[in-house]
């Protein structure tokens, strides 16, 4: 545990009080009149106050199933967040952990950016329709990808870009995850599409995305749609997500900063289950820091790991858990190389050492610009990294084999070595190699060994894989019934 007992009791009675005392704006008045009628009141400002009675009704109702929770909150250290909530809607949870025992599998890019770096001219640009492609052809040519985000085009109608991506997404291929709808209008069609890729009748595992909550403490008028929408679609499940800036949105200090975020999570989390108390609730805390030299939101600092796992902790002792949390966003650094490696060793470095957990992996997937730029340069840099860490996972194998005693007493004997053995011939490529990382000294004309060498190489090798790209196999009646689905989708949002 982070926090001792008294500062649990104290951050977690302060995060009550100010739900009751103040309360949250909410932008709906369906959603305002489902509180009240659940013992909420509304104060003179118009704020719905939430009394402790609701939130200890929602804490009972989650503490069933928050060992579960944590178990599967597991998955998110090899995963990442939003791919382990995919695979916990397609109950894969015992699947993906077989695999990752035998196999390097790893997200990329997180939960989508809308900016692509482009190595070749340095510079980032707005991801169009060839670049949505060509990242998914990559992903579905890179086995090390187990799941890929749906980037989000800027060359498209936005009314349906969500849907069209989806689709577009699963045409190229088989590791495209579930979306945030962005306009609630699009949850019934990334419903349709989820019954038919899983042939599951009332399938909704396409559709990912949070109730995000606004400081201070507002539930705007865009989540409030979502949460009716869902609910109406038959849709029974809710992930609440505060995204604070410390210095900004919230105070300076750590502590004003985790009563804050807990209580926009938390008054989320409770108008959700005034709304639909049977629901799947969850919540999660990704904080950033404001830079006092130029006024940026990063999520580099060592404070937004503080709150976020402090956030964690209070859930964990009080309201039933169920509280998610990044081992690191994402870097700051706009560009591939050295500062965005150190800001994702530097997160894992401290959430790890918080948790007292040193086996969790290097948490870079490629992503660049606290999650607005994808980059596959950086990618392949993270992906190398990985390679290096589960090859340390390896177990030390003490049969004949591997442990050849009397071919080591013989070479001893005769003061010989082992290169040029019949065993280093059957082991050698046990060994593990990097393409990357090379051995040899730095020459100009082979190897300069310096940054740019190996973002160059970086960006060599993802092109290579693109090159091995083939389609997955869909059925030609799935791909029809997703045409049929975003033909519909154009008609009602008048999308010629």
């Amino acid at each position: 545990m982070m926090l001792s007992e008294t500062q649990r009791e104290v951050l977690g009675g302060k995060t009550c009080q100010l739900l009751w005392d103040v309360g949250m704006k909410v932008e709906s008045g369906a959603i305002a009149g489902a509180m009240l009628a659940r013992g909420c009141r509304q104060a003179p400002s118009g704020r719905i106050c939430v009394p402790l009675q609701l939130i200890e009704e929602m804490t009972v109702s989650q503490r069933p199933t928050q060992d579960a929770d944590q178990r599967d909150q597991e998955l998110h250290y090899y995963c990442g967040v939003d791919w382990a909530h995919h695979v916990i809607w397609h109950k894969k949870q015992e699947d993906i952990r077989r695999a990752l025992e035998t196999r390097l599998l790893m997200p990329a890019f997180d939960c989508g950016p809308t900016t692509y770096y482009d190595y070749q001219s340095h510079r980032s640009v707005p991801v169009d329709t060839t670049i949505f492609i060509e990242m998914m052809k990559f992903a579905q040519a890179t086995p090390e990808i187990g799941y890929i985000s749906t980037w989000y085009r800027q060359d498209a109608p936005q009314a349906i870009e969500r849907i069209e991506s989806l689709i577009l997404g699963l045409r190229h291929t088989d590791k495209v995850d579930g979306i945030e709808a962005i306009d609630p209008a699009a949850i019934k069609y990334l419903k349709e599409i989820s019954e038919i890729v899983t042939q599951r009748p009332g399938d909704s595992s396409y559709l990912a995305g949070s109730e995000c909550i606004t400081s201070p403490l507002i539930l705007e008028k865009r989540s409030a749609e979502d949460i009716v929408e869902r609910k109406r679609c038959g849709i029974h499940r809710y992930h609440v997500a505060s995204m604070p800036t410390i210095g900004i949105s919230t105070p300076t200090t750590i502590a004003g900063s985790v009563v804050m975020t807990a209580a926009e999570i938390l008054g989320g989390m409770a108008a959700c289950y005034a709304c639909d108390p049977e629901s799947d609730l969850s919540g999660r805390a990704i904080s950033l820091v404001a830079d006092m030299r130029n006024g940026s939101n990063t999520p580099s600092g060592p404070e937004p790991t503080l709150v976020n796992l402090a956030v964690k902790e209070l859930f964990d002792a009080w309201w039933g858990g169920h509280l998610w949390v990044e081992v690191f966003f994402s870097p700051f650094a706009k560009r591939p190389g050295l500062q965005a490696v150190v800001e994702n060793f530097s997160g894992l470095w401290r959430y790890a050492t918080l948790l007292g957990n040193p086996a969790i992996p290097y948490p870079g997937m490629g992503t660049l610009n606290s999650g607005g730029t994808g980059s596959p340069v950086q990618f392949m840099l993270d992906m190398e990294i990985r390679k290096s860490q589960f090859a340390l996972g390896r177990p030390i194998v003490l049969d004949d084999d591997h442990l050849p005693f009397a071919d080591i007493c013989q070479a001893v004997a005769d003061d010989a070595g082992f290169l040029d053995s019949d065993h280093t011939l059957r082991h050698c490529r046990d060994l593990w190699t990097s393409r990357l990382f090379l051995t040899d000294n730095p020459d100009p004309n082979r190897w300069a060994g310096d940054e740019k060498a190996i973002l160059d190489a970086c960006d060599r090798m993802w092109r290579e894989n693109l090159r091995k790209y083939e389609p997955p196999r869909w059925p030609e009646d799935t791909l029809k019934a997703l045409d049929n689905v975003l033909a519909k989708a154009k008609k009602e949002f008048s999308v010629v």
